[in-house]
């Protein structure tokens, strides 16, 4: 009698295991569903029609869609004052997200104090203001800084190099990551008194500007080991003029970017030495991800301050895979 009621209590155990499943996904469904479905996020790039920007963009607009949501992309195109018009503007429409690209670590902060008040979730990316808001994702500009500055010593700071002059190309030099950059390699330079920074200037973040100063500098010096920019965007112009100078196999061109199809032809081509991704399309992923917690965390905008940083993964002509670039498609509007 014993086995049988045994028996019986497991078939119906058995039996329950299928509704437990059924309810417990029912569950994420309807939380996934409530919490999502329908609400709207508002990205602001600096600029759009950047590989770079565009490739947050489509991804992001990818998974929202998924997810059943809105997201619309709003273009200053380099005008800061442009763009707080737009974040002014959309604080009236009330998005549930707002995702902001700083240009700099003063000119948006207030605009986006006032979109927290307002009770928009604001995420900003890769570029900081001295505003904390729900979150930051990008890269960490002072590790950039210092594996960037890292390998430039390694390529100009032995008795081999060619000399152990280098040149430095800044982007904007008022924006966190740039601030953060320079405060990385300052701190691996001061290490190696026997290199030598010939030029420090600022190209803000135009491949023509850059490619103009560094044939001047190019000029001046033509023994130049290394040149280490911001942003590979702006750094062809660099690479150009290394090339137009007849140095590309003697003036080592160092950049950084997220990981946009030109630069991985610049490695390959032997215009770029060397680049280091932060890898714009996972951080894509992560900023989406992020926003999707927010809407579903029930926490108050003003409440939480998250920092995210993403890896940074270096590729040269020897190690440059297939996938290392994104391929860019047009931003969803």
């Amino acid at each position: 009698m014993k086995v049988k009621l045994w028996s019986l209590a497991g078939a119906l155990a058995l039996a329950l295991v299928p509704c437990i499943g059924i309810a417990q996904t029912d569950v994420y469904h309807q939380q996934w569903t409530k919490d999502l479905k329908g609400k709207t996020i508002a990205y602001v790039p600096v600029a759009s029609g950047l590989a770079l920007t565009d490739i947050w963009g489509q991804t992001m607009a990818d998974y929202a869609e998924h997810a059943g949501m809105k997201f619309t992309t709003h273009d200053p195109g380099f005008d800061t004052q442009r763009e707080v018009q737009i974040l002014t503007s959309l604080i009236a429409q009330h998005p549930d997200v707002i995702i902001a690209h700083n240009p700099d670590v003063q000119s948006l902060a207030n605009v986006l104090k006032q979109a927290v008040q307002a009770g928009i979730y604001v995420i900003q990316i890769n570029m900081g203001s001295k505003y904390p808001s729900a979150a930051f994702v990008g890269v960490d500009p002072v590790e950039l800084g210092t594996k960037m500055a890292t390998a430039v010593v390694n390529a100009c700071g032995g008795p081999n190099a060619r000399s152990h002059k280098i040149a430095l190309m800044n982007g904007v030099v008022t924006s966190a990551y740039s601030l953060g950059i320079m405060q990385g390699a300052k701190a691996v330079f001061d290490q190696h008194k026997d290199i030598n920074i010939v030029s420090d200037q600022a190209a803000n973040w135009t491949s023509k500007v850059a490619h103009d100063k560094a044939a001047t500098v190019l000029q001046a010096n033509p023994d130049l080991c290394a040149y280490m920019g911001w942003w590979s965007g702006q750094d062809q112009g660099i690479a150009q003029a290394v090339e137009q100078a007849g140095l590309q196999d003697k003036v080592k061109v160092f950049t950084t970017g997220g990981g946009e199809p030109p630069a991985c032809d610049y490695i390959r081509e032997g215009k770029f030495y060397e680049t280091f991704s932060y890898q714009a399309e996972k951080q894509a992923i992560q900023m989406i991800t992020l926003a999707e917690f927010l809407l579903q965390s029930g926490i108050k905008p003003g409440h939480v301050h998250t920092t995210i940083y993403t890896p940074i993964v270096s590729y040269t002509k020897e190690n440059i895979t297939p996938t290392a670039c994104t391929v860019v498609r047009k931003t969803k509007s």
